[in-house]
């Protein structure tokens, strides 16, 4: 970088460019050659660059890992940061997830016997993932494809017809998914309309990836949450008063769960994932199938030695990629995943969680001590202090 772009940088972020041998005339001309924006979107008549940060001290699985985020917002990621380091001198988190299994739907109607129907689709369930397979050869090369399907009845209620909704779960490897779960399911649906004696109309992904999930936990003695002269019992026991009241009063959930895509958002926007996509699963999830909150939190006792430990969880479903579309295209999103030492899309939904799991810790702990203002405000103040250009009229 440039020594005027060097002389603006903190000391930290200094350094981590240095240690992580950052590309920065890359991040530092925008990125985004106009060139390369006109063949992404339509009607491209520039690009919005936006802050983009290093969230550290976190410990996953037992790695060290640093994680770039782009966010506009004040202390998402010092607050997110300062989580990872207390829960980092503590074992830090453990991740997990299953296998990226998106969901393709193909709706049909007309129908004569929707139950005849559905075991008639379950009985040439073999025959369908066969011709599924074909529209995503690469993928079945790879070790992906469509494993199984699901035929569901919807009956109609209110005047709206029956339906019948069959479900194609499809192995996506390292992509998101989309496309190729597309791609089959408007492939397969003439199938399963002849088959059925009905027509199709929807064939199209569901975002809610309830086969694609990720988990985060951490655990830490009680003791240590202590924070501006509040003690750790105390801050403990009203975490969990906050944890309540979430689950419970859907105006509290709706900024609890905020908290928790503060930090999954910017990871997502920095390596160019669908942020909308996920914030769509984790909100559906957490309101049907979950308790509300998209976190859990509970108080436990050390076996051991009988001390109080508080755990803290993330369980979401989430689907990222690290292959296709713009991610290796854009020379931004290539070097943040290179910052990320080029992880799996399950690796990389492993840092997501535990980033958001951070994040809404860090709130939680915040808000039942000295409130949400004080932090979040002095660093607002920066922001404040930021001469914006005058434009020409």
């Amino acid at each position: 970088s440039s020594s005027s772009s060097s002389s603006s940088i903190s000391t930290i972020a200094s350094d981590m460019i240095s240690r992580l041998s950052i590309n920065t005339s890359v991040l530092q001309s925008n990125g985004l050659p106009f060139e390369l924006a006109d063949k992404m979107v339509e009607n491209c008549i520039g690009t919005i660059p936006l802050p983009l940060g290093l969230g550290v001290h976190f410990v996953i699985n037992g790695k060290e890992v640093t994680v770039p985020m782009a966010v506009e917002e004040p202390s998402v990621i010092a607050a997110a940061s300062a989580s990872a380091k207390l829960i980092g001198r503590h074992g830090g988190f453990i991740s997990c997830s299953t296998e990226p299994v998106m969901i393709g739907q193909v709706q049909l109607l007309d129908v004569g016997d929707l139950y005849k129907a559905q075991a008639t689709i379950q009985a040439e369930s073999a025959s369908i993932i066969e011709a599924a397979n074909t529209y995503c050869g690469r993928m079945v090369e790879r070790g992906g494809g469509c494993m199984s399907i699901e035929p569901r009845v919807l009956p109609g209620v209110e005047g709206q017809p029956d339906m019948l909704i069959v479900h194609l779960y499809i192995h996506v490897c390292e992509a998101m998914g989309a496309n190729i779960v597309n791609t089959v399911v408007e492939g397969v649906a003439p199938m399963l309309a002849e088959m059925t004696g009905g027509r199709y109309c929807l064939r199209i992904l569901s975002n809610l990836c309830t086969g694609r999930r990720s988990r985060a936990s951490f655990v830490v003695p009680v003791s240590a949450l202590s924070r501006h002269g509040v003690d750790g019992e105390s801050i403990a026991n009203r975490i969990m008063e906050a944890v309540w009241f979430a689950q419970r009063d859907v105006f509290r959930r709706a900024t609890h769960n905020k908290g928790v895509m503060n930090g999954i958002d910017a990871v997502a926007v920095a390596t160019g994932q669908d942020w909308r996509a996920i914030e769509a699963a984790c909100h559906t999830y957490a309101n049907t199938l979950g308790s509300g909150s998209l976190t859990q939190y509970e108080l436990i006792t050390d076996p051991t030695d009988g001390s109080r430990k508080l755990r803290g969880s993330l369980d979401i479903p989430i689907s990222v990629g690290t292959q296709g579309g713009a991610i290796r295209a854009h020379p931004v999103y290539s070097e943040m995943l290179r910052i990320l030492n080029d992880p799996s899309a399950t690796e990389l939904a492993q840092v997501m969680v535990c980033v958001g799991l951070a994040q809404n810790f860090s709130a939680l702990r915040a808000l039942v001590a000295e409130g949400i203002q004080r932090g979040h405000m002095a660093l607002h103040a920066r922001k404040q202090q930021v001469d914006v250009p005058k434009t020409s009229t």
